[in-house]
């Protein structure tokens, strides 16, 4: 008796027969969702098969789903950024316009515009708490030091991800605030002086604003990809190890329950970014007058620490801005002094020196908020 084939069945086999799709999806794969060693030899159904059945490491389980969350997040990102992209039009006569007519004038427009915005304030968020766990389980160590200067250049591209798409709607908050960040970045040596000249000055107009729309569609989503498959794939060769969030004696988890598992999560996302949208609309200002300066101007709250210090400090801007390029650089190179430092002060000290740090960080973000209000 011979057993029926599904239409999906022979879709694949008549690709197979033209393509090599185990190994393009095994190279998918390094982006994140499958970490476990695939046989590309294997026909692409027979792969698919074992690969429901084989089990999943304890890295990719509860608070550790962090980074299937933030590629989650990006991959949102995308394709609501298309969905934006198809009716915005990147001039200073036409960015505010447009981005009206996509708030007010397109179906569900306005809910995807706030979708985007917010799904920008919560990777932030998520890549910041997944560098500073990967800080606290050591994860910095060898042979580990590109998963930690990947997630470390994660983090800084999705700030530049939002701040970069801040000033797209060239409204009178997204405008401002860029041009405070702007000074922020300005006021750092060699760095400053530079972006100064790539982004076309320091006034921000159609040079500036055409930069950043290249920037944010284009230049950094290459590098944001980049990055997450060296995060992936950088797992799949080192695992975790032993870390202080695994749990003895846990159940074993298979790839299909595993897929089942990261549905309910991106459908959780979901709902809480509508909720957010829905609950607490995005703001979306009038449009950008570039001659009268809010008074309420700020950078963007991750900015905020390094305004306050700008700001305030009396050292000069320049000096503090020396100071934070070191620390910056200290981070990204932590895996090669962290252990001397340690080996001195000791793993605990050690994490409460870098907990200290991020408590000094928010105290100042908030202070941006607080110090000078009208």
């Amino acid at each position: 008796m011979s057993t029926r084939v599904s239409v999906r069945d022979r879709l694949i086999d008549w690709a197979e027969e033209r393509l090599p799709l185990s190994e393009l999806f095994s190279f998918l794969s390094h982006f994140g969702f499958v970490t476990v060693p695939l046989d590309t030899r294997q026909p692409l159904r027979a792969l698919l098969a074992h690969l429901d059945q084989s089990a999943m490491p304890d890295h990719v389980r509860g608070p550790q789903i962090l980074g299937a969350l933030m590629a989650m997040l990006f991959g949102f990102e995308a394709l609501t950024g298309v969905l934006l992209a198809f009716h915005y039009r990147p001039t200073s006569e036409a960015a505010h316009e447009s981005t009206l007519a996509i708030v007010r004038d397109i179906p569900v427009g306005g809910l995807i515009h706030a979708l985007h915005a917010w799904g920008a304030t919560l990777l932030v968020l998520v890549v910041v708490l997944r560098l500073a766990r990967l800080f606290w389980d050591g994860l910095w160590r060898a042979p580990r030091e590109l998963l930690w200067m990947s997630a470390v250049a994660l983090v800084w591209l999705s700030m530049q991800f939002s701040f970069t798409g801040g000033l797209l709607p060239w409204d009178v908050n997204g405008y401002w605030s860029t041009v405070r960040g702007l000074e922020v970045v300005y006021a750092l040596p060699l760095v400053g002086p530079v972006l100064s000249f790539l982004l076309g000055g320091r006034v921000i107009g159609e040079d500036v604003l055409t930069r950043f729309f290249v920037l944010h569609v284009v230049v950094l989503p290459m590098f944001w990809t980049a990055a997450l498959y060296v995060t992936f794939a950088t797992l799949r060769r080192t695992g975790l190890g032993q870390t202080t969030l695994q749990v003895p004696n846990r159940r074993t988890t298979t790839f299909r329950e595993h897929r089942h598992d990261l549905a309910l999560v991106a459908l959780f996302l979901f709902a809480v970014l509508v909720t957010l949208a829905v609950l607490v609309p995005f703001p979306f200002g009038a449009a950008a007058d570039p001659y009268s300066t809010p008074a309420s101007a700020r950078p963007p709250w991750y900015m905020g620490a390094v305004f306050v210090v700008q700001e305030h400090v009396p050292l000069g801007s320049w000096f503090v801005g020396g100071i934070l390029l070191v620390l910056a650089f200290g981070v990204l190179t932590l895996p090669w002094w962290a252990p001397r430092a340690e080996a001195k002060l000791g793993e605990a000290r050690l994490r409460l020196a870098g907990l200290a740090t991020i408590a000094v960080w928010l105290v100042l973000s908030l202070l941006a908020v607080l110090l000078d209000r009208p």
